[in-house]
């Protein structure tokens, strides 16, 4: 199955999305990436502005047990799952299902207002009008365009390594 997913960040987000996202890419070995955003809070007063993208990945796990690990990647952030109002206060990090599919063709589905033109963007649609963000994970810059990222190690052991893939905008984190 494939997943289209989304993180959302409003505490130390450059921190918690790029270390995110080296944990789904060590876990998932491939994820396709939308740009990522800065937006302000919706369904919430706070004064921190969120980094948002969206993201794709191939797994074999059931949505519940997918939810779960990602509640759990949460928790390692420092959201508190057992607050009742955790939906409307700052959190470190939020990932969420939006749509599942049995191939990776999302560009119909329906997502937040907010998240319209990453998904767009993603499927080569149109570009994104509002200011990109640059994350740097293992040293790359990432975040100002869409992506494919793939780990290409079969150890999974070791300080990564990037490498360009020939394909325009693929980059593979091999482990070393």
């Amino acid at each position: 199955m494939f997943y289209l997913c989304s993180i959302g960040s409003n505490l130390e987000p450059d921190h918690h999305v790029g270390q995110a996202l080296g944990e789904l890419l060590a876990r998932f070995r491939r994820l396709q990436l939308s740009s990522v955003i800065q937006t302000k809070p919706v369904g919430m007063h706070s004064c921190h502005d969120f980094l948002n993208c969206l993201f794709v990945i191939e797994s074999d796990a059931t949505p519940q047990s997918l939810k779960t690990e990602f509640v759990a990647m949460e928790q390692a952030h420092g959201r508190d799952r057992n607050d009742p109002l955790c939906k409307v206060h700052d959190r470190p990090l939020d990932i969420d299902i939006l749509a599942v599919r049995e191939d990776d063709d999302f560009h119909t589905a329906e997502v937040d207002a907010y998240l319209q033109d990453l998904l767009a963007e993603l499927y080569g649609e149109q570009a994104v009008n509002v200011q990109k963000v640059a994350l740097t994970p293992w040293g790359l810059r990432l975040g100002q365009s869409p992506v494919y990222l793939s780990q290409e190690s079969e150890t999974g052991q070791g300080a990564a390594t990037i490498h360009l893939d020939a394909r325009p905008r693929h980059i593979g984190v091999a482990q070393q």
